[in-house]
């Protein structure tokens, strides 16, 4: 069924339609609402520390227009220079930019790190208010220590050095280079720092632009340094100082300095009208600090354009003039006041900005605050008075009518003795401003803000202060001036509630608004309650019930319940003397809630405050403030203007007043309220009411007087009339009368007589009784002496209090009255001349004004033995009062009362108020009164037809069979197994579980239930204890786990990659080092081979200056070959990476053979190079002469450097290719480990948040199928009595007893206590709750994407590593290349020289021919490799390898390579280069291939024509001097063209192609790595912040929602009532395991 309310869309509803977006802003804004009310509570900022703060922003602002990009437009850099840098100190970059980029990145992550700080605080706080309504000293002082902190001194300093992360700027060889570091920007890891540096701009910025715009005190104190108008100019100031961060940041080069200066001009114009000219600080001394600062800033601007425009050019020294102008401008500013006289004098009537009404009302605040201590103040406040009143062209202007009316009302509201009339003139005036202008701008936001100041502060007037927040909270407000009216409703209310609880709940005529509205809302939400149950109820009832809807329902029942009680501690706030809305919880909570005992007690206390209320002396109470509030009121009530327009006249009623006096609305609303009183009264009443106002005599009101009324009969009718004084917004005082119809127990009637005892009025009463209407005293003059002839002898007697009787004749009657139906029913009274006694009251009527009597009114009241006259006429009344005998139950007493009621109030729902003996009369009806109160005492039993009536009852399913059809065969369903019962339950245990149960039943019966069970109270304290389920901390236990363990897992994963990645980096470094050091060596061998030669002369030098310079070069060579052998060798002794064992035996074991003259001595590989380094320090130091083969230092070089060195040498280079690529794998197998460790972890928490998760859902589910157990009945006794509830309530009928449900209840408790003793089938139900399944869902959604990112770095990781080893052997080929190289020409020219040396320990001659097939071989190599890689090689080396060996190699070696042109490489070997390394290689190979071709046709060939061998490629020399052609001819190899083309390849091109590709190929992996850990840091940022969102903003939210939901969940069983739960047994045994679960935990 659906269920609807009367009172519209309820607030749930309306948040239902709005979107995710919107409610995450709204959330957003509540965080930072709440959390700055917070720190501005009880605040008082220091005004010298913010003066210091304001000279701090001055620095950094005036550094500005000295920054690094602009200051050259001074024109002098001495000056300019030095300004730049003492400005500089004021931020953070100068200081950083002299140290390193490193220092630079650590500041950033730190002033990063003061900010997430901060935001941790704000969420802290905002956590701790909403949860605990409490908070933490510290955190607030800490925030607003950081947030003062950033926003008078650190705010400029951080953003210039954010941005200084992102300044670049391109160099002459079109990189991007940073302008204040030396490296590329937007490579490696400069991404991450900058993309973090972007975010943390603008979340610093957005958080320094909230807090400017809210954190400040709104109001005027002007001894408070955070009081100003509004957070706009600051707001602005920061928004200044960030444009021009970014203007000097990426604005490099002068051509912007036109744009620079014309953006720092608009700025700084634009700050100084919004601080200097606006002035929104009302702290003199801060508003004159900030005017200074921004009159200085803008003084030094324009001084800039000057200097850019002028300089030079008109005049000189700018910069000078800017210095001698601050003290002038300084003093200036100190001595400017400006007075604002336009102000002042503004015509009101024709104000076109509403901004003038705020300028003109703040000045006139300050005025009024300064006015006591200054003269000129008072004297501008004086004429502004005048002026006003003057120009004031409004009929109700204040000043113009100050003697008038209205003023009376006004003077109350300052109480304060120091006041004086000027000021509450001003005052006055000032609110008439503020009224009028609104009605004007009726959207205006910020003049309503004032103006709900203005009465918080000057007027007092809290009340019509929130009412004016409330309306600007309707006009879409912005987001400060939204903050200001939450800040503000907030403390007005505490106020007023301070104020309440001080006047001990009585409200005032302000506050009854509210607590009105209250009510309404109160009301409301207890009615969208009720509906909720009875959709619970009727879910309940369905054949299958849906659990999951049921638990829904159960939540929306648990939140509108909260709220219910939220706004009732909220009215109980307000004022403890509220009977009806107590009267009316009660009644719910009895009805709905089922708690009787709770309920009942309110009921009594309610009882309490209205006996308390009917016995204070004015009773009657108006409960309306305005107008508009009348509709509310059930009382009769009118409104009565004291306008002068309006002057007595009726403005407002209500259909309760229409009904009083018989009219409409339509004819009483703008008529005068004497028409409708008797004419003795209403000629005197404008002059009665007009004294009253100008006299202020309030003696009539606020209590209860007799009065007379005249209703459209033109009938009088007594009432008492209860007055107050209404003022509303406009000024203007109403008089509200609220109307009660005076009951009388005997038939009474009354007349008016004027002063000559002639009637004037009559009550319709006299019709009855005295047989005269209306139309007879209108036609006819009737004196009170023709109806009582006696009246004027007794007159006096009357008068008297007590009265005097009198008799009136029928007689007398008929003749005085016209009307023949009167006639007719006095015949018979006539006959028999009978007579009617009754009791005489006279009252004079007094006129105040003229001190005399103008009339009388007398009252007669019949007496009882004449009342049988009259039963005739009043006895269908009797018959109705006579069927109209109601009984309760009274539980108290333990009775049954009876009752005579009216027909209108026996069909009421609020029926619990309690007997009272001293209130039945008015139960009885004014025309019967001889009815009593019957009491009668029954007993509560069952009769004994009723239990033959059950006994007897035809079970008429007896014999009936329930089948099925399936599968075309009609089939028996056995129920058997879901009948239950409680005696069934208990026969299915064991002897001995029954005995276990019933001892642990006694027990429990006597420790726990005896206590739970005795009232609804103890049983709600045990269902209600919020303790953590066990099942929920056993899942906060697995979900900290794994979150602690993914942490763990991604810094391992991280730290341990980039470790890695280093080691493997570093293990490339040492592979290339290795091969370099095997180079150069080899390198110093070719500088003493050339030694030795030039000794020989064997080369065509024959200059002795050429052999010189040729000595020299070689040993410089030499000696650097020396140098860098040396600390390749000492890199590679000192690196820490572990690479083999087969390596560490090589470098500290004697393993290589050394030859010593004839000696041979073993030793490391270190110590082996170490010599080598040694003699050719020897070498480089001896003479040309001395360098023969026979020296012992050079024969050591030149034998080890053949021989077995070279074999350890090569050994070593692979040992380090090898551990490169074992590395590789090694890594590969540590990612492997992470990775199968969090996919275990993550898959073992999934199965334990599900298993965990299911549990949560079935505790909830065992819950809610208690519910199945309580039988149909009550089921429908419970729907029954919300329904009936809801019913009364929304036909307003909340005033009387309790519903009349009694026999229901009784026929309910037959039938539970029937239905639990006997079968009944189990109920089956259906749970389409896929709330858990969702959650099962998420966690498997959230856990799969955190393996994701470790699945993810394991591939990215593979992928690298995999590359990189398939990389190892190109990188050892490319190089070993160089050295390999070099020892084929040195061994080729070491078998020149000595044909019996030994090379690699074998023949020389075989040696050098397997050396040049090598080198085919390893050409061959390097290029299959790299065809192999070219897919996986970065396009750095890519493109190098090509370009050298491809494309022409000469424009990169003649800049790689310092001695070599590029016009020379070109031309080299007949353009061989130029076509390309990989051609140069060719043809190096080929010269030697061909100068061995004729080394074998010199070689033992004694008759070889050198000259036809040689075919002109050389020259013979005869180097040896003798006569031995074999020696000579071979000698002469070394001079033939192809080995000199050899050498200078191998020198420079093999050397430079080799180095070159080796630093590209290093570069380019370095480049991958960094990458890859570039990418892998962003990985690893965004997963811990990803981590951090799902923990702290999702898991910690769902834990508690889980457990809220368990504690709601559980908290359904008090729905059942809790006779009903006493004969549950699954409620008792689950209440019975919840105190034994909670016993343990305890």
């Amino acid at each position: 069924m659906e269920l609807k309310s009367n009172f519209g869309t309820s607030k749930s509803s309306l948040e239902s339609d709005r979107s995710i977006l919107e409610k995450l802003q709204t959330e957003i804004k509540g965080v930072f609402f709440r959390v700055i009310q917070l720190m501005l509570k009880d605040e008082e900022q220091s005004i010298p520390f913010t003066c210091i703060g304001i000279v701090i922003q001055y620095m950094q602002i005036t550094y500005i227009i000295f920054n690094r990009q602009i200051w050259k437009v001074w024109q002098n850099e001495i000056i300019t220079k030095q300004l730049n840098n003492i400005f500089g100190y004021v931020l953070l970059t100068p200081y950083f930019e002299m140290i390193s980029f490193q220092g630079f990145v650590a500041m950033m992550y730190v002033c990063l790190g003061l900010l997430l700080f901060a935001m941790m605080l704000i969420f802290l706080l905002s956590y701790s208010i909403s949860k605990s309504k409490s908070s933490f000293t510290w955190p607030i002082m800490l925030l607003r220590f950081l947030m003062s902190l950033f926003l008078q001194v650190l705010y400029m300093p951080i953003i210039d050095l954010l941005f200084s992360m992102l300044s670049c700027t391109t160099n002459q060889n079109g990189v991007l280079m940073h302008v204040l570091f030396d490296f590329e920007c937007w490579v490696n890891i400069h991404i991450v720092h900058s993309v973090v540096a972007i975010f943390g701009v603008i979340l610093f910025v957005i958080l320094c632009l909230h807090f400017s715009l809210l954190y400040f005190e709104p109001r005027y104190q002007p001894l408070e340094a955070s009081s100003k108008l509004s957070g706009r100019a600051n707001a602005v100031f920061l928004i200044y100082q960030l444009i021009m961060v970014i203007c000097y940041t990426f604005m490099n080069g002068r051509n912007y300095d036109y744009l620079m200066i014309l953006i720092m001009l608009i700025g700084s114009f634009i700050i100084f009208w919004k601080i200097h000219i606006e002035q929104p600080f009302n702290n003199l001394y801060i508003q004159k600090a900030w005017s200074m600062l921004v009159a200085l800033n803008l003084w030094g601007v324009i001084l800039i354009c000057f200097a850019k425009f002028l300089e030079g050019v008109l005049f000189i020294g700018t910069v000078y003039a800017w210095i001698a102008g601050l003290p002038l401008m300084i003093a200036a500013i100190i001595k400017s006041e400006k007075l604002h006289y336009d102000l002042l004098l503004l015509n009101l009537n024709k104000v076109q900005d509403p901004d003038q009404i705020v300028q003109l009302t703040n000045y006139l605040l300050k005025l009024l605050y300064k006015s006591p201590l200054n003269s000129n103040c008072s004297l501008l406040i004086d004429g502004f008075l005048e002026i006003h009143k003057a120009t004031c062209t409004r009929e109700d202007c204040y000043l113009k009518q100050k003697k008038m009316i209205n003023q009376r009302q006004q003077k109350p509201l300052f109480k304060e003795g120091t006041i004086i009339e000027r000021d509450i003139d001003l005052l006055m005036v000032m609110a008439q401003i503020y009224f009028n202008q609104i009605k004007k701008f009726p959207n205006e936001i910020n003049l309503r803000i004032r103006y709900a100041f203005f009465l918080l502060d000057n007027m007092k007037q809290r009340q019509q202060a929130i009412n004016e927040l409330i309306q600007a909270e309707t006009l879409s407000p912005s987001l400060d001036n939204d903050f200001v009216i939450f800040r503000y409703k907030k403390i007005i209310e505490e106020e007023m509630n301070a104020a309440q609880n001080e006047t001990l709940g009585n409200l005032d005529v302000a506050t009854e608004i509210a607590f009105q509205n209250n009510m309404r809302s109160f009301q409301n939400k207890i009615e969208r309650a009720t509906l909720m149950h009875m959709d619970f109820w009727s879910q309940l009832q369905e054949d299958s019930p849906d659990l999951g809807k049921m638990n829904e329902i159960g939540s929306k029942i648990n939140q509108a319940i909260i709220q219910v009680e939220e706004l009732w501690n909220k009215m109980q706030k307000m004022t403890q003397n509220l009977p009806k809305a107590m009267r009316l919880y009660a009644k719910f909570i009895i009805e709905v809630l089922q708690d009787k005992d709770y309920g009942e007690s309110l009921l009594d206390k309610s009882k309490l405050l209205q006996t308390q209320n009917n016995k204070m002396k004015n009773k009657q109470s108006i409960q309306l403030i305005s107008s508009e509030e009348i509709g509310y009121e059930s009382q009769p009530i009118l409104l009565v203007s004291a306008a002068q327009e309006k002057f007595a006249q009726i403005i407002n009623l209500n259909l309760a007043a229409c009904n009083l006096f018989g009219y409409n609305k339509s004819e009483m609303i703008n008529r005068k309220i004497n028409i409708f009183m008797p004419n003795l009264y209403s000629k005197f009443h404008d002059a009665y009411v007009e004294n009253f106002l100008q006299s202020n005599d309030n003696k009539n009101i606020n209590k209860d007087r007799l009065i007379y009324i005249k209703m459209k009969s033109n009938y009088i009718m007594p009432c008492y009339i209860y007055l107050k004084i209404i003022q509303s917004l406009d000024e203007n005082v109403s008089l509200a009368a609220q109307f009660r119809v005076l009951k009388s127990f005997k038939p009474t009637c009354y007349l008016v007589l004027d002063n000559e005892e002639i009637i004037d009025s009559i009550s319709s009463s006299c019709i009855p009784l005295l047989n005269l209407d209306s139309k007879q005293i209108s036609h006819k003059k009737t004196s009170i002496s023709e109806i009582f002839p006696n009246y004027l002898q007794q007159k006096q007697i009357f008068l008297s209090k007590t009265g005097g009787q009198i008799l009136f004749s029928l007689a007398t009657s008929s003749a005085v009255s016209n009307s023949q139906l009167a006639s007719q029913e006095f015949d018979e009274g006539e006959k028999k001349g009978e007579c009617i006694q009754f009791q005489c009251f006279t009252s004079e009527v007094f006129n105040e004004l003229g001190d005399q009597v103008v009339g009388y009114i007398v009252k007669l009241e019949q007496q009882m033995q004449d009342i049988s006259m009259n039963l005739e006429i009043n006895q269908p009344h009797q018959k109705v009062l006579t069927n109209s005998m109601q009984f309760k139950f009274n539980p108290s007493k333990f009775l049954y009362q009876g009752e005579f009621v009216s027909d209108s109030n026996s069909q009421r729902v609020d029926q619990t108020i309690l007997w009272d003996q001293n209130d039945q009369s008015s139960m009885i009806s004014s025309v019967q009164p001889g009815a009593d109160l019957i009491k009668s005492q029954i007993k509560s039993e069952r009769s004994d037809d009723c239990n033959i009536q059950i006994q007897s009852k035809i079970n008429y399913a007896e014999g009936i069979k329930i089948v099925r059809l399936f599968e075309n065969r009609v089939q028996d369903i056995d129920d058997k197994e879901d009948m239950i019962s409680e005696e069934d339950d208990q026969q299915g245990r064991s002897v001995f579980q029954r005995q276990q149960d019933v001892d642990n039943d006694q027990d429990g019966q006597i420790q726990d239930f005896n206590n739970i069970f005795k009232s609804r109270k103890n049983l709600s304290l045990v269902v209600n204890n919020q303790i953590t389920p066990q099942v929920i901390k056993q899942l906060s236990w697995t979900a900290n786990f794994i979150i602690l363990l993914l942490v763990a897992l991604s810094f391992s994963d991280f730290f341990v990659c980039q470790a890695q990645y280093d080691e493997i980096y570093s293990t490339l470094e040492l592979v290339e080092f290795t091969n370099l050091r095997t180079a150069e060596l080899h390198s110093i061998l070719t500088s003493v081979q050339n030694l030795q030669m030039l000794n020989l002369n064997i080369f065509q030098i024959n200059s002795t200056e050429a052999i010189i310079a040729f000595e020299k070069a070689q040993k410089t060579k030499l000696n650097n070959s020396i140098q860098l052998v040396s600390q390749l060798n000492k890199g590679l002794m000192l690196s820490n990476i572990f690479i083999s064992d087969q390596l560490n035996e090589l470098q500290s074991k004697d393993v290589v053979k050394m030859k010593f003259g004839e000696q041979y001595q073993n030793y490391d590989l270190m110590e082996a190079t170490e010599q080598i380094v040694s003699k050719a320090l020897n070498i480089r130091d001896k003479q040309l002469s001395k360098i023969i083969y026979e020296d012992d230092d050079v024969e050591f070089i030149i034998y080890n450097l053949l021989n077995d060195l070279v074999f350890q040498m090569r050994n070593s280079s692979n040992l380090y290719a090898n551990g490169l690529t074992i590395k590789t794998s090694e890594k590969k197998e540590t990612f492997q480990i992470i990775l199968g460790i969090s996919a275990g972890a993550l898959g073992l928490g999934l199965l334990m948040l599900t298993i965990i998760t299911l549990s949560v859902n079935k505790i909830q589910e065992e819950i809610l199928s208690m519910f199945l157990d309580i039988p149909d009945k009550t089921v429908k006794y419970l729907y029954n009595k919300s329904e009936n509830f809801i019913s009364n309530l929304q036909l307003g009928e909340d005033d009387d007893v309790l519903s009349d449900l009694e026999e229901l209840e009784k026929e309910e408790q037959e039938e539970l206590n029937k239905t639990l003793k006997s079968k009944r089938k189990k109920k089956k139900f259906k749970n389409t709750n896929k709330e858990q399944r969702n959650y099962i869902f998420a966690f498997f959604f959230v856990i799969l994407l955190i393996q994701a990112y470790f699945i993810f770095n394991y591939f990215m990781s593979d992928a690298l590593l995999s590359n990189l080893a398939q990389l190892v052997p190109e990188i050892n080929a490319t190089s070993r290349a160089e050295g390999f190289y070099r020892f084929a020409d040195n061994a080729q020219r070491s078998l020149y020289i000595n044909r019996n040396i030994t090379i690699e320990n074998d023949d020389s001659y075989i040696k050098v021919k397997e050396n040049i097939d090598k080198l085919y071989a390893l050409d061959s190599s390097i290029h299959q490799e790299h065809s192999l890689n070219v897919d996986i090689t970065n396009s750095i080396y890519s493109d190098a390898f090509k370009e050298l060996f491809m494309l022409q190699p000469c424009t990169i070696l003649s800049s790689y390579l310092e001695d070599l042109e590029e016009p020379d490489c070109q031309a080299f070997a007949d353009g061989a280069i130029y076509q390309g390394m990989a051609v140069g290689m060719a043809r190096y190979f080929e010269n030697l291939r061909y100068i061995m071709t004729i080394y074998d046709q010199f070689w033992n060939n004694t008759k070889a024509n050198f000259t036809l061998i040689a075919r002109g490629f050389t020259t013979f020399k005869n180097i040896t001097k003798n006569s031995d052609n074999i020696s000579n001819f071979i000698l002469n190899l070394n001079n033939f063209n192809q080995s000199k083309e050899a050498r200078v390849i191998q020198e420079v091109y093999n050397r430079g192609t080799f180095r070159y590709l080796m630093d590209k190929m290093q570069l380019s992996i370095g480049k991958d790595i960094e990458d890859a850990k570039t990418q892998r840091l962003a990985l690893f940022i965004v997963f811990e912040v990803l981590l951090f969102v799902i923990y702290f903003i999702l898991w910690l939210p769902l834990v508690l929602k889980l457990t809220r939901d368990v504690w709601r969940t559980r908290s359904m069983i008090m729905m059942i009532p809790l006779r009903v739960i006493q004969k549950i047994r699954s409620i008792k045994q689950f209440i019975k395991d919840f105190l034994h679960t909670r016993e343990l935990e305890v």
